[in-house]
């Protein structure tokens, strides 16, 4: 993959929400300058920390919110010296003062682009930034800012797999799917466990900028096995700024793709309107102590999807285009607080409304007017974080964090799913239903730089609550083996569609009873060290250790409520997987002035496993879901191809036969017990080189092996006396592996 884009300074770590700025400081000679003062100051909001260089020379500021710094150094018998930089979020900055020796009334500026290198000389991580500037001015459909990550070599689009959000984007990094990423906005998970992917969406206008580490990073985050974004909301300033834009898009301004056939809609063209508003405003409380910033957007889109018609006249499918409505109202109101020079208070509120019309189904290559659904999402998080600097060498970060939402989706239309050969029709037996998600998380952790080594450490612990309201089935479903009938087989003259063949019927056996999950719950519980060991000015070791344990993914908690009829395809006890432990190695040498660098690593990574496949073993045990399979008509036909009396039609399908033992559709479904989280191992080796002034090459060369990721598989039959007959049994086990190699290379300007 080539990527040329134009991304800043490239030393990453992964300080989630922040920015660590660490440097040396040494004489004309290059001999290192021991307890110099140094400080910095936020150019926006004047904010101040300060600092003394150890005896190795280095000095460390963790926890530093991302912008503009002017950092300035001072040591006796040497003249102060001063230099900006501006640090991305996720940063490891990297700075080098080269002191003179003092003269009256002087102070050196240094260049910026001199004192700090734009190739990574710290970190090993690959990953890359997107600035406010970029998210600005660079083309956005849609305006949703994390489809700028698809700028980034190594990821790519993933295919939708959840029909209750089909608005959101979803980015498959280094080959894995959409749902194993882990998107945190201001530090705090922003995921759904529900069934993955990412949650609550923020307005363009009130992202600072995001980090995407595509792969090795560090012990300081994890929970996924592929990339991790890390988003950064904007904040006020000492200046009152603000902005306000509407967005127009009109069928009219718009070409159709060249691959749209227009002669399959009879000449119509998809209908099409977009309109967006957006404002922010921001600025000081108290200057240079307190701040606020807030931001709105709002979008309404009238678009079509594309749906079939059945036409009994012509014996013909014919495609035309529906309604399908779009609104989604994105707020964030953001405070900061520097209570004292040494600490400092974040509070910050989002909320998104989105309510969506379009296909039940993400599988089905034509469905009708009638299929269609209405989703509505409503999420909601709440932030608050207290930093505290107990020493220049020694800080804190505790925050707390609450989000939840709300799904509800229903059918536009009332009446059973009919499944056409060519089309599908009617309201989806997916539907009604209903999922919420209840998230409380704790974090904390702890900065210590120590000589040559910054340590962090810290934990995290997650509650979440998840409930699930399911109305499968209750409409039914109606499997046809033909899109028109083709003779009179009711024997009343005409030929029309209650002669229609069907071969079976699925509906719930107690069609008034939703299936209903409602605690489905998991705590989760993260550890971590990493140290950034500084060896050498030119050499760093990146050293750390993660262990992460889901306490009831795999249904522990209600083991003792499975199906007696399931326990003899479960080997073993069950377990909660208390094996992953993460380390994580890497290196990076550069060459004296930091124009070129090499770094590679190696690290252990574990996926989240979806709260999905514990709803599929408590909602698919034989019991919960009791579902009538009857025959269709097709078995009510006399020699003569007449139905005979008591054959169901399409007006009154659901009173055929029973189908012995058929049951559930979907079968019975365990969890193995010996299901693991999903496990990747990443390796990466990778150049840095600035080849001219401003321009820097990065090549990467990836390969990532992953183990135990979830499939089911079919492991045979159970007599279930629900059914009155056997019923398959499908096994959901750690046994898929995976393999991913790739050359990653981009040029930054």
């Amino acid at each position: 993959m080539l990527s040329l884009l134009a991304f800043g300074l490239s030393s990453y770590a992964q300080e989630l929400g922040t920015a660590v700025l660490n440097g040396d400081v040494v004489d004309p000679q290059g001999a290192v300058v021991s307890a110099a003062q140094v400080t910095t100051q936020n150019t926006a909001t004047g904010a101040k920390r300060a600092s003394t260089t150890n005896k190795a020379g280095l000095f460390v500021f963790n926890d530093l919110l991302p912008g503009e710094y002017e950092v300035r150094v001072e040591a006796s018998g040497f003249a102060p010296a001063i230099s900006g930089v501006r640090l991305q979020v996720g940063q490891q900055a990297d700075l080098r003062f080269r002191l003179q020796v003092e003269k009256k009334e002087t102070t050196i500026l240094i260049d910026d682009s001199d004192a700090t290198p734009l190739v990574n000389t710290v970190s090993s991580v690959v990953d890359g930034v997107v600035n406010s500037r970029q998210i600005d001015n660079l083309p956005l459909n849609g305006r949703n800012f994390l489809e700028l990550a698809l700028l980034m070599p190594g990821n790519s689009p993933a295919p939708n797999f959840d029909p209750t959000k089909t608005n959101t984007v979803v980015i498959s990094s280094a080959g894995q799917l959409g749902r194993g990423g882990n998107v945190s906005i201001d530090g705090t998970d922003d995921n759904d466990d529900a069934v993955g992917g990412m949650l609550l969406n923020v307005p363009e206008d009130a992202v600072e900028e995001f980090q995407i580490a595509t792969n090795r990073f560090s012990a300081e985050v994890g929970r996924a096995g592929s990339s991790v974004v890390n988003v950064l909301t904007k904040s006020g300033s000492n200046v009152l700024h603000g902005s306000a834009s509407v967005y127009e898009r009109d069928r009219r301004l718009q070409a159709l793709p060249a691959t749209f056939d227009l002669t399959s809609v009879q000449g119509q063209t998809p209908p099409f309107r977009r309109q967006q508003y957006a404002a922010t405003l921001g600025g000081p409380l108290v200057k240079n102590k307190a701040w606020w910033f807030g931001g709105f957007e709002y979008r309404d889109e009238a678009g079509g999807l594309l749906v079939g018609t059945r036409d009994v006249a012509s014996q013909s499918i014919r495609k035309s285009f529906a309604a399908a409505p779009l609104t989604d109202l994105l707020g964030t109101v953001r405070g900061d607080w520097l209570v004292s020079n040494n600490d400092r208070v974040m509070l910050r509120y989002s909320l998104e409304r989105q309510d969506a019309t379009g296909g039940s189904t993400l599988n089905t290559a034509l469905g009708s007017a009638a299929e269609r659904q209405d989703a509505k999402n409503n999420f909601q998080s709440f932030l608050g974080s207290w930093t505290r600097v107990f020493s220049p060498t020694l800080l804190n970060k505790l925050s707390f964090s609450v989000n939840n939402f709300i799904n509800t989706t229903n059918p536009v239309s009332a009446g059973p799913e009919l499944d056409f050969p060519s089309l599908t029709d009617g309201a989806s037996f997916r539907m009604p239903q209903q999922t919420t998600q209840n998230r409380l998380q704790w974090d904390d952790a702890v900065d210590w730089t120590r000589g040559r080594h910054n340590l962090r450490f810290g934990g995290q612990v997650q509650r979440v609550d998840d409930a699930f309201f399911l109305g499968v089935f209750q409409a039914g479903r109606v499997i046809l083996i033909q899109d028109f009938a083709d003779f009179d087989h009711n024997n009343d003259g005409i030929i029309n569609d209650q002669d229609l063949l069907f071969a079976a019927t699925i509906r719930s056996a107690v069609p008034t009873r939703p299936l209903i999950i409602p605690n489905a719950d998991n705590n989760f519980i993260a550890g971590y060290l990493q140290d950034d060991w500084h060896v050498h000015p030119q050499f760093t070791l990146n050293l750390g250790l993660r262990y992460e344990l889901d306490t009831d993914a795999n249904n522990v908690g209600h083991y003792s409520q499975i199906n007696p009829i399931l326990l003899p395809f479960l080997n073993g006890r069950r377990h909660k997987d208390t094996h992953n432990f993460g380390p994580r190695v890497g290196f990076n040498w550069a060459t004296p002035g930091g124009r070129f660098s090499v770094h590679g690593g190696y690290g252990i990574y574990y996926d989240r496993i979806t709260l999905e496949v514990l709803s599929l073993e408590r909602g698919l045990d034989g019991r919960a879901l009791p579902i009538d399979v009857r025959s269709g008509n097709v078995n009510y036909l006399d020699n003569t191809g007449h139905f005979v009396p008591g054959a169901p039609t399409t007006a009154d399908p659901f009173t055929g036969f029973i189908f012995p033992g058929a049951g559930a559709a979907e079968g019975m479904d365990v969890i193995d017990n010996r299901l693991q989280n999903p496990m990747v191992q990443q390796f990466n080796l990778g150049v840095q080189l600035e080849f001219a002034r401003n321009w820097v090459l990065h090549a990467d060369g990836v390969h990532n092996l992953g183990t135990h990721f979830i499939m089911g598989r079919p492991v045979g039959a159970a007599f279930n006396p629900v059914v009155g007959g056997p019923e398959g049994v499908t096994n959901l086990e750690s046994s898929v592996n995976t393999h991913y190699d790739a050359l990653l290379v981009s040029v930054d300007h």
